[in-house]
C-alpha cells in the first residue's frame, strides 16, 4: 500500500478516485433532484386544489386595516404615553436591548428555571448599564424593564428595600445602607408577608424584644406560621431584608415595625448564624424571582436596625410614636400602589387582546361551500363576542388607570398642603378598581387565550406567560375580596349618612363625586325607559342604569347588614368585623363590583369628552363612542338578573338589550383590528409568533419551534 507521499504516480491515482467520487455524488442528485420532480408530478394537481382555497394571513391582516375608518395613527399618539414622542422613545429603547445577550427573548420560552433566574439578574444590571451608558432617565429605565418583561432576583432590592430605606431611615440609617445598596455591594429584600398572615398585618407573628441591657433587639419567629414567606429575591439573591416584626417592649405590643437585617454572609453567601433562609420553589409564572422563606432564631440586631424616621425606641427602652399625619402619608404610599396596579391592567389586557384579535382575524376554519376558502374565525359571531368586547375593556381600563392616577395626583397636591380629606375615597375607589380591574385582565387574558384554541395552549403564544404572570395582582398589594369589603365600608357609611340625613333633616349631606349617585337611595327605583334598541345608545340613559343598580346593592347591603343584626341579636351594626359583617360579606363585595364597575362605565365617557380625543376625526370618534357603548352593555347584557332584580329593567326590555350588543358588535367589526393596533406593542413586548403585527403566524411558529434546544 502506498500513500499520496510516494510521487506524482500516486497523486494521479488520489485524483481519480476523486474524480470517481465526485462522479458518484453528482449522479446521486441528479437521481435525487429526477425523484424530487416526479413526486412534484404526483402532488401537482393535489397542492393545486390546496393551494385554489389557502389564503395568506399576511395578506388576510393588510384588508383588515384596509377596510378600517379608524385613524390609527392619530389614536396612537392618543393612547401612547408622551404621544408621537413616546412612542417613538420606544422604539430606540428596544433597539438598545432586543439583541443584547439578556435583553434577547428569541430564547425566553425555552430557558430553564435556574437559567431565568439568572438571565433575570443580568437584565436588572444590563439596564442599569445602558442607563448608564446612555445618559437615561429614571423613566426610560422602567419602560426598559417592562419591555423586557424578566424580573428577577433585583426586583424587591431597587423597587421596595431602597425605597423603604429612603422613606423610612433616618438620615444617619440612610447614609450606612444607602451608598453600599445602590452599588450592589448588598442587596435587600422586602419581609413582610408570613405563611400566617398577609393582609392582616397587625397578626404578624415575627417578634422584635428590646433587651435594655444588650441594646439590642431579638428577632424571633415562635411559630411554624412566623415563617417569612414569598418575599421575592430572598430565595438565592438577597444578603439583606427589611423585616416586618411586631415590637415588643416590657411585654407591651407596638405593631408591626421595619428591621434592616442582615440574612447571608457577605463572603460566602450562606445564612448568617440563626437565620434559615431558601427558595419556596416553583411558582405559576414569574419564576426568575426567587421568592423565599425566611426564619429567625433569636438573631440579635443592634438597636439602630429599626428603621427610626417616624417611630423611635430610646437606650432607655422607651417608645416614641409618628406623628399622626405620618400615618395618614404612609397609607397613602399604600394607594399609590394600587393605582399604579390599576393603571398597569389596561396595557397588559391590551396585549392579550391585541394577539387574539390579530390571530383570530387570519385563522380560518370551515367552509360550506367546497372549493371556497375557509371563514375567518374573527367573522363569526360568538368569536366577535368574546373578542371585540375584551378590545373594549382594554380601552376602559386604559382611561380608569389614567383617571385613577389624576385622582391620586390631585390628592398629592392636597396631602402637600396639609389636607387628608381626600383619603378616604381614594382608598375606597383604589381598592375596589385595584379587585375589579385585575379580576376583569385575569380573566380577559383566559378569554383570549382560550379564543386561540390549542395555539393559546403553547407558550409560544405569548398568552400562557401573559396569564400566569399577571395572576398575582389577584393577591398582592392586598387581596381583592378583603379590598372590596372595604370599599363596601365606605359606601354603607355613606348611606347611612344620607338617610339619616333625609330623615332628620329632610336633606341629603354633601356627598364626595364617586358615591354621589347615592342621595337617589332616599327615592323610589324607577324602570327606565326602554322601548326599543336605539334608546340603548344613550350614553345618560345607561349611566341611570348602571348608578340605579348601585342604589339598589347598596340598600340590599344594608338590609343584610340589618337582618343578620338581628338574627345575632345585635342592637346596632358594627361595620367590618364581627359576626353581623362577616355573615354579610357577599352582598358587600357585589356591592364594591357594581360601584367599580359604575366607575369604569362613567371614565370611559368621561374621556370621550377630553379635547386629546375630541380633536380625533369624526369617523374615530363615533367608533370609539361605539366602544364604549359596547363596555357598558355587554356588562349589563353578562349581569341581566342584577337589573331584573333592581327593577330598573323588566323581561320585556330585556330582549333590547342583547339586539343592541349584537348590532354594535357587527358595526365594530371592520375596525377591531385596527383598534388594536392603536396600542402600538412593539412585537418585541408581545413576544408572539402568533399576534406579531404582520400577521405571519404560521412561519413564526415553525420558525421558534426549530430554535428549541429540545430538539
Amino acid at each position: 500500500e502506498r500513500s499520496c507521499e510516494d510521487g506524482a504516480l500516486v497523486d494521479t491515482e488520489c485524483e481519480v478516485r476523486s474524480n470517481v467520487e465526485q462522479g458518484k455524488a453528482s449522479m446521486s442528485m441528479s437521481m435525487s433532484i429526477q425523484k424530487k420532480e416526479a413526486a412534484a408530478k404526483v402532488v401537482s394537481s393535489a397542492c393545486g386544489t390546496v393551494r385554489q382555497t389557502w389564503r395568506d394571513p399576511r395578506d388576510d391582516l393588510r384588508k383588515e386595516r384596509e377596510q378600517t375608518e379608524v385613524d390609527v395613527k392619530q389614536l396612537e399618539d392618543v393612547l401612547a404615553q408622551g404621544g408621537r414622542k413616546g412612542l417613538e422613545r420606544v422604539k430606540r429603547l428596544i433597539a438598545l436591548v432586543k439583541d443584547t445577550t439578556w435583553g434577547t427573548k428569541e430564547d425566553r420560552y425555552f430557558l430553564t428555571r435556574d437559567q431565568l433566574h439568572k438571565r433575570g439578574l443580568r437584565v436588572a444590571l444590563g439596564i442599569r448599564d445602558v442607563v448608564k451608558r446612555e445618559g437615561l432617565s429614571f423613566d426610560d429605565a422602567m419602560v426598559l424593564r417592562k419591555l423586557v418583561d424578566l424580573p428577577g432576583g433585583f426586583e424587591l432590592h431597587f423597587g421596595m428595600f431602597i425605597p423603604t430605606l429612603i422613606g423610612q431611615g433616618t438620615p444617619e440609617q440612610v447614609n450606612k445602607w444607602l451608598k453600599p445598596s445602590l452599588a450592589c455591594k448588598i442587596i435587600g429584600t422586602y419581609a413582610q408577608t408570613e405563611m400566617g398572615h398577609g393582609t392582616f398585618l397587625r397578626g404578624l407573628e415575627t417578634v422584635a424584644c428590646f433587651d435594655r441591657d444588650a441594646d439590642e433587639f431579638v428577632i424571633h419567629s415562635p411559630t411554624p406560621t412566623a415563617t417569612k414567606w414569598w418575599p421575592g429575591g430572598l430565595g438565592k439573591t438577597a444578603t439583606h431584608a427589611v423585616v416586618m416584626a411586631r415590637l415588643f417592649l416590657d411585654g407591651k405590643d407596638y405593631g408591626p415595625h421595619p428591621f434592616v437585617m442582615q440574612i447571608r454572609d457577605l463572603a460566602t453567601h450562606k445564612p448568617m448564624p440563626g437565620v434559615a433562609v431558601g427558595d419556596i420553589g416553583p411558582k405559576m409564572g414569574y419564576n426568575g424571582v426567587d421568592n423565599g422563606y425566611l426564619r429567625f432564631d433569636h438573631v440579635r440586631v443592634p438597636r439602630d436596625s429599626l428603621l427610626q424616621k417616624y417611630s423611635k425606641v430610646t437606650r432607655e427602652g422607651e417608645y416614641i410614636p409618628p406623628h399622626p399625619s405620618n400615618t395618614k402619608s404612609s397609607y397613602a404610599t399604600l394607594v399609590f400602589v394600587r393605582a399604579d396596579i390599576v393603571k398597569g391592567a389596561g396595557e397588559v389586557l391590551s396585549k392579550a387582546a391585541t394577539i387574539a384579535v390579530r390571530y383570530n382575524a387570519v385563522r380560518r376554519q370551515t367552509t360550506h361551500m367546497p372549493g371556497s376558502p375557509e371563514e375567518i374565525i374573527l367573522n363569526y359571531q360568538q368569536s366577535a363576542r368574546n373578542l371585540i368586547p375584551m378590545a373594549a375593556t382594554s380601552y376602559a381600563l386604559h382611561f380608569m388607570g389614567e383617571s385613577m392616577m389624576d385622582m391620586y395626583k390631585e390628592f398629592e397636591g392636597q396631602k402637600e398642603k396639609g389636607h387628608f380629606g381626600m383619603l378616604p375615597e381614594l382608598h375606597a375607589t383604589s381598592s375596589c378598581l385595584k379587585a375589579l380591574t385585575t379580576w376583569l385582565t385575569v380573566s380577559g387574558i383566559e378569554t383570549c387565550r382560550q379564543a386561540c384554541g390549542g395555539y393559546g395552549y403553547s407558550a409560544l403564544s405569548g398568552l400562557p406567560s401573559l396569564y400566569c404572570n399577571y395572576v398575582q395582582n389577584l393577591t398582592w398589594e392586598g387581596d381583592n375580596t378583603i379590598l372590596c369589603l372595604q370599599t363596601a365600608r365606605y359606601i354603607v357609611k355613606n348611606l347611612l349618612r344620607v338617610l339619616k340625613g333625609h330623615q332628620e333633616k329632610g336633606q341629603v349631606p354633601p356627598l364626595a363625586d364617586t358615591v354621589r349617585y347615592l342621595a337617589g337611595a332616599v327615592k323610589p327605583i324607577q324602570v327606565a325607559e326602554v322601548s326599543c334598541m336605539d334608546h340603548l345608545y344613550d350614553s345618560e340613559l345607561l349611566d341611570t342604569l348602571m348608578s340605579q343598580r348601585c342604589v339598589f346593592y347598596a340598600r340590599s347591603a344594608l338590609e343584610t347588614l340589618e337582618s343578620n343584626a338581628r338574627k345575632h341579636k345585635h342592637s346596632e351594626i358594627v361595620l367590618y368585623e364581627g359576626d353581623v359583617w362577616n355573615a354579610s360579606h357577599v352582598r358587600l363585595v357585589g356591592l364594591a363590583k357594581t360601584h367599580g364597575w359604575l366607575l369604569l362605565h362613567r371614565s370611559f365617557f368621561k374621556k370621550l369628552g377630553q379635547s386629546s380625543l375630541v380633536a380625533l376625526p369624526a369617523d374615530t370618534r363615533r367608533i370609539l363612542h361605539d366602544l364604549a357603548l359596547l363596555f357598558t352593555l355587554t356588562q349589563i347584557e353578562d349581569t341581566l338578573g342584577d337589573f331584573l332584580e333592581a327593577g330598573v329593567l323588566t323581561q320585556d326590555q330585556a330582549p333590547f338589550v342583547h339586539e343592541a350588543v349584537q348590532n354594535l358588535l357587527i358595526k365594530l367589526r371592520p375596525d377591531v383590528v385596527a383598534l388594536v393596533d392603536a396600542f402600538a406593542h412593539d412585537d418585541y413586548a408581545l413576544n408572539s409568533a402568533i399576534g406579531s403585527y404582520d400577521g405571519d403566524v404560521y412561519n413564526r411558529l415553525l420558525a421558534m419551534a426549530k430554535s428549541n434546544p429540545f430538539n
